[in-house]
């Protein structure tokens, strides 16, 4: 009996405990009153730095009915960064209802941190085409990080967003006057490529590949039967990047609100 009654209360405080657990959602501020595209808490960007982001947002949102939000909080308190994300998108609302076309860039500024602060872009399921984890993974680390890595927090969040604010303008088909983002790193010689491996990027990939298939059939012919290892390319990202096309602002139109866009649809981030 006692064996029972003690298996019925643990399945008691499972059925009680269950709904707290799983619908638990991560700790995020309201959002800013008369704020949209720019959510920042920790005050980093200046009022014509937000303005020219909103205007961006404002023009994408018109003609795709995407939405691109960059937010920057002091700490995450030590919630995961990819959860948090995914909260935030759903709790605000960010893209269209049905599209689920949103994107949320996330700059975490803890300055007791430094090393170890997260800066993340969660992805909209509708997105996940134009932007897959290792574009976005590439976008962090050759213009993002560079940026952070120099103290110019506000440089990278407006060249992060002018890149984002491209690939889902191109996702759509639309080329509301888009300009090349600035860039800190070499990728800005082939951020108008519509390759997907990227203009200049690509060539240099190719003629490698060339040397190295001749070599192998040179070493074959000659009798060189030596074994050879594929080497991996280490960086802080390691995976594959498409190339970009161009970045630009807008002459946005007046204030909206989040659309109610869901998100899971995908991200990538790293630590600064």
């Amino acid at each position: 009996m006692k064996k029972s009654a003690h298996t019925f209360i643990f399945a008691l405080l499972l059925t009680l405990l269950f709904p707290l657990l799983t619908f638990a959602e991560s700790k995020y501020p309201e959002t800013l009153p008369g704020e949209l595209y720019v959510q920042d808490f920790y005050d980093v960007l200046t009022e014509e730095q937000e303005q020219e982001i909103e205007r961006l947002g404002q023009n994408l949102e018109n003609a795709t009915g995407s939405q691109i939000v960059v937010m920057t909080v002091e700490s995450l308190e030590g919630q995961d960064v990819a959860t948090y994300a995914v909260d935030v998108m759903r709790g605000y609302g960010i893209g269209d209802e049905e599209k689920n076309n949103g994107v949320l860039f996330i700059l975490e500024m803890d300055p007791n941190k430094v090393g170890d602060r997260d800066v993340y872009i969660g992805v909209g399921y509708g997105l996940e085409g134009a932007l897959p984890d290792g574009k976005v993974g590439r976008i962090l680390d050759d213009y993002t990080y560079p940026y952070l890595e120099s103290g110019d927090v506000p440089g990278a969040i407006l060249s992060t967003y002018q890149l984002l604010y491209n690939q889902v303008a191109t996702e759509y088909g639309w080329d509301g006057e888009l300009t090349s983002p600035k860039g800190p790193s070499p990728l800005t010689g082939y951020a108008n490529s519509n390759d997907e491996d990227g203009g200049v990027g690509f060539i240099v990939r190719s003629i490698i590949v060339g040397i190295i298939v001749i070599y192998i059939i040179v070493s074959l012919m000659s009798g060189g039967g030596g074994s050879s290892g594929s080497g991996r390319r280490r960086g802080r990202s390691g995976r594959s990047f498409g190339g970009f096309s161009g970045g630009g602002r807008s002459s946005g139109g007046g204030f909206g609100g989040f659309g109610g866009g869901s998100s899971g649809g995908g991200g990538a981030g790293r630590k600064w």
